[in-house]
């Protein structure tokens, strides 16, 4: 994908996960997602706030919070107390903010919403709504060893992920496969896609994540 191309990516994606929030009861709204320790509203409210709060506030702010995960986790609960009828109008406003964190381009924010789309979605029980070809681009991002941020790349050495359901695979060594979409959760850490996996690399690839 190109730039242009990546960031319509970004924006088609959130306008999907506004109409998967649209359905949501107020329980779904409470309920626990996939992106640990956070309910749903909390992943919203995360995404809200990289859109709304300015880079700068949000460095100076990881700096007082002496780490970034700190400050992005107590950004994301404040911003998540608001009802979610005020989240979903304020990530709405804001679905089509181009925007990128320094030197990583439109990828980090399409792999930002795509993970946190199934964060929400997979606790729910809703079906996959991410686009094949973004999320392709997605996981060649996360499984190539230098997704900063996202991925360790001591997760992904050595091994070959390869997509069930697209066309589309990468790395070298034993191979762990799945679904496009169970690979994108396991790949961040998510322990509810593992089962899913397949492939002589995925035992290793478990264990990475123990």
């Amino acid at each position: 994908m190109t730039k242009d191309e990546t960031f319509d990516a970004v924006v088609a994606q959130r306008y999907r996960l506004l109409a998967t929030l649209d359905g949501l009861s107020a329980a779904d709204w409470d309920a626990s997602s996939l992106c640990a320790g956070w309910r749903v509203r909390d992943v919203v409210g995360h995404l809200v706030s990289i859109l709304e709060l300015p880079t700068r506030a949000f460095l100076f702010g990881a700096l007082r919070a002496r780490s970034f995960d700190r400050f992005a986790d107590e950004t994301a609960r404040r911003f998540g107390a608001r009802t979610p009828a005020d989240l979903a109008a304020a990530f709405r406003a804001r679905a089509e903010t181009r925007f990128s964190p320094p030197m990583m381009g439109p990828i980090a924010p399409l792999t930002d919403v795509s993970v946190h789309t199934r964060d929400v979605e997979r606790a729910l029980g809703i079906e996959v709504s991410l686009d094949p070809a973004g999320l392709a681009e997605v996981l060649g991002f996360l499984a190539g060893g230098k997704a900063r941020g996202f991925v360790p790349p001591k997760r992904t050495a050595g091994l070959t992920f390869a997509a069930t359901d697209l066309a589309w695979s990468v790395g070298s060594g034993p191979a762990v496969t799945g679904t496009g979409e169970a690979l994108l959760m396991a790949l961040t850490g998510r322990r509810a896609a593992l089962d899913e996996l397949g492939g002589d690399g995925a035992a290793a690839f478990r264990t990475r994540l123990a």
